[in-house]
């Protein structure tokens, strides 16, 4: 009965290749039919003849010669540095626009900030926040000083020196 199975699995595996090499060979004929000749691509393409070539290079080369003409008349030097100062300086302006921009949101920030200190009261001058707040050796009421508990006797006598 395994010999049976085996030989229907091997029989299968047959047609799938069969037919996987019937469509392989479909796909490959589409892809050349697909292809694009030389010909097709640039049409009715033909040769020059030696007069057609010889007027075809002197052309060419008079297109050259203007083309040479125009740049030699040029400063091309003095073009590329004019060029280069010119970004130079945009990168200056636009440097000096940021700086601008960071002064004036400074100066908004420590204006909004000394509107808050007066809204509070205080001040931006550190002497006169001292003295707003008074001194640390300011005289004022003081306290009396409680003998501490564990220092006293049980007889309610304070302890060191003897009357």
């Amino acid at each position: 009965m395994g010999d049976s199975i085996l030989k229907k699995v091997l029989k299968n595996l047959g047609q799938i290749v069969v037919e996987t090499g019937k469509e392989s060979v479909l796909e490959t004929g589409k892809i050349t039919e697909s292809i694009i000749t030389g010909k097709e691509l640039l049409g009715d393409v033909k040769t020059l003849s030696g007069e057609e070539y010889s007027k075809k290079q002197a052309e060419d080369q008079k297109e050259i010669s203007d083309l040479r003409s125009q740049i030699s008349g040029r400063n091309v030097e003095g073009e590329i540095k004019q060029i280069v100062k010119e970004k130079e300086q945009e990168e200056d302006e636009q440097e000096k626009q940021m700086l601008q921009q960071i002064k004036a949101q400074r100066e908004a920030e420590e204006r909004e900030r000394m509107q808050l200190e007066s809204q509070m009261g205080l001040s931006s001058n550190p002497n006169k926040q001292k003295k707003s707040r008074g001194s640390a050796f300011v005289k004022g009421k003081r306290k009396t000083q409680q003998p501490d508990p564990t220092t006293m006797s049980q007889t309610s006598e304070k302890g060191g020196k003897m009357e």
